[in-house]
C-alpha cells in the first residue's frame, strides 16, 4: 500500500480551488454585465412608456 503524498496533495487542492475562484469571478462578472443591460434596458422601456402617456395626456387634454 503506497503512501499519500501530502504536498502533492495540497497543491492538488489549491490548484482546484484556484480553477473554482477564477470559474465564480467570470460568473460574476458576466451576470454583472447582464443585470446592468437589462436594468438599461428596462429604463429605456420606462422613458418610452413615460413618453407615450404624456403625449396621450397632452392630446387629451389639447382637446378639450
Amino acid at each position: 500500500m503506497g503512501f499519500i503524498n501530502k504536498e502533492k496533495v495540497l497543491r492538488g487542492v489549491g490548484k482546484a480551488v484556484d480553477v473554482t475562484n477564477n470559474a465564480a469571478d467570470k460568473v460574476t462578472d458576466y451576470v454583472k454585465e447582464k443585470a446592468k443591460s437589462m436594468a438599461d434596458e428596462f429604463g429605456d422601456a420606462m422613458k418610452s412608456v413615460g413618453k407615450s402617456l404624456e403625449d396621450t395626456f397632452s392630446s387629451i387634454v389639447g382637446k378639450k
